[in-house]
């Protein structure tokens, strides 16, 4: 993940307001920059990959355990990060992290992880740091930050903010006192509301007006669920002909202490304008950078400009570069043969390779998804990759196989390098007993060439033994067992015993199979050639 415009640890805590974190110790002060941020679970620490991530300046600990953050803490050196983020870190984690000059931030026990790490980041790619609208109309097409909106918004109308995406995760949000009710807390924590408030609200119809319109809804309060009232309003992509702009997500105003501003509906009916503008730009802004990933791997087919790419990714053109490719392992099974079919993969891959190296890029093509590592070792990432399947199979059911190719020198060799892991992956869907889970192009040599091989035979059948075939076509119309037989007796060398274990048939029933067929196809096994050919030939069919 390429660097962020950033932001001070005070404006961080600011923006993310007690309702999320809370300061336990800053012994460098407040006014120290932080530019990326990376997530450091379980797995991570056991398998050492937390020793490698130390570019990033804020690290985020999901459900590690006091004594492993204490030993992290111990092993620092070279780079300190900023801040450190826990959840109720204890007395000793606190003591130790002054000790090493890193401020700790508490984090609601409530709060989901990967909540606070995208808020986070949202701050952290702020391009402004004063208010969104100094001197300006809502109206006049001023963007900017989400969350200096959100506080512009709660300024004017004497309420609190929160605003969220289409799919109800919340963007940014204003700060708040006490005044803050359960289900806006919740909301901000990536918890769903009061059961009995949110039935209430899809009953009544709230949310299919906002999706289906561009009114302000008001919604009353409700003492007996702790709910306060509250004004809504749609946040819609440009209008098409007479259709609604698209629905990009919902501008919420829950009443403060005091009540609401006279003009609130208009100053709602700007915000959400403004919102648009500047999640659209957001997008805009991520396509364009997916698009520049997939042109250094190469995958257009188009000649590489590695220097003017790797200014576009603030990355270092001559930097040593890895790239690891992850695929299905199993296209043919029951699982989804396109594993980053859902965005929540895709997040969840680039937050696992932020925190192994702060630099990655993460992108998908068809099916596959290529991960770019600079500055790692080839040992580095395949730890790495053996830590993200299983925390893929963990978090989604989804049965990975990665390819680790490099390292190799600069960004130039990019596209070669994604060319040998597809040529890998493509063998081990033809192939896959003879490619690990997880294994390096080198490690993949034999099974790449014998799948090519046999591709080139499927492919030209004339170049297949036609004794094979006539044993294949034999065995369709009597149910003989000559080819499995055969396949068994090559794969052990010839040895009967271990061959007929593996078929669970009786030694001399094997042997009986292995005479009739020499006679049914004058197939002498005791040639190399005829091994060789007769191997392949089967793998072909």
């Amino acid at each position: 993940m390429t660097a962020s415009a950033g932001a001070t640890l005070g404006r961080l805590l600011l923006a993310l307001d007690r309702t999320v974190a809370t300061l336990s110790v800053a012994p460098t002060g407040l006014d120290v920059r932080v530019t990326s941020a990376a997530l450091l679970d379980v797995d991570d620490i056991r398998l050492g990959l937390g020793r490698a991530a130390r570019g990033a300046d804020l690290f985020l600990f999901v459900g590690v355990p006091d004594d492993a953050v204490l030993t992290w803490l111990s092993g620092l050196s070279g780079q300190q990060p900023v801040a450190v983020f826990c959840k109720s870190p204890s007395d000793r984690v606190v003591s130790r992290a002054e000790e090493a000059g890193v401020a700790v931030v508490a984090v609601d026990p409530h709060a989901r992880w990967e909540r606070i790490y995208h808020l986070v980041m949202r701050v952290l790619e702020s391009d402004t740091d004063g208010s969104l609208m100094a001197g300006e109309s809502m109206r006049s097409g001023t963007t900017g930050d989400l969350f200096d909106l959100a506080a512009e918004i709660a300024r004017r109308t004497g309420g609190l903010v929160s605003i969220e995406d289409e799919r109800a995760h919340v963007l940014a949000y204003s700060r708040a006192g006490d005044e803050a009710d359960e289900l806006r807390r919740l909301s901000i924590l990536g918890r769903e509301g009061p059961p009995e408030m949110m039935a209430w609200l899809r009953g009544w119809g709230v949310m299919d007006v906002l999706r289906t319109t561009s009114e302000i809804v008001a919604v009353a309060e409700h003492p007996d669920l702790g709910v306060r009232a509250r004004r809504a309003v749609a946040i819609r992509g440009p209008a098409m002909q007479r259709s609604p702009g698209e629905f990009l997500g919902v501008v919420w105003l829950q009443r403060g202490a005091t009540d609401f501003s006279p003009d609130v509906d208009d100053i709602l009916t700007g915000a959400a304008a403004v919102a648009a503008r500047v999640i659209s730009r957001s997008r805009s802004v991520g396509s364009g950078h997916d698009e520049v990933v997939r042109r250094l791997l190469g995958v257009r087919g188009e000649v590489v400009d590695a220097e003017f790419l790797a200014t576009q990714l603030g990355i270092d053109v001559a930097a040593s570069v890895v790239v690891v490719g992850l695929a299905a392992a199993d296209s043919s099974g029951s699982d989804d043969p396109n594993p980053f079919g859902s965005s929540g993969a895709i997040s969840a891959l680039t937050l696992h390779a932020s925190a192994f190296s702060p630099l990655s890029v993460t992108t998908t093509s068809g099916s596959r998804a290529y991960v770019m590592l600079p500055e790692v070792t080839s040992p580095g990432a395949v730890t790495w990759a053996r830590a993200t399947l299983l925390a893929s199979r963990r978090q989604f059911g989804a049965r990975l196989r990665a390819v680790v190719a490099g390292p190799a020198d600069g960004l130039h060799e990019v596209p070669a390098l994604r060319g040998q892991v597809d040529r890998v992956l493509d063998a081990a869907e033809r192939e896959g007993e003879l490619i690990d889970e997880v294994s390096t192009v080198e490690q993949s040599q034999t099974g790449v060439l014998l799948g090519e091989i046999v591709a080139h035979l499927a492919a030209n059948p004339e170049l297949v033994d036609s004794r094979v075939t006539e044993l294949a076509d034999l065995d369709a119309r009597s149910g003989s067992a000559f080819t499995e037989s055969l396949r068994a007796y090559l794969d052990h060398f010839g040895d009967v015993r271990a061959a007929a274990t593996a078929l669970h048939v009786h030694p001399n029933t094997l042997r009986y199979r292995i005479r009739r067929l020499h006679s049914l196809t004058g197939m002498d096994l005791d040639d190399p050639a005829t091994r060789l050919v007769v191997a392949l030939s089967l793998r072909a069919t």
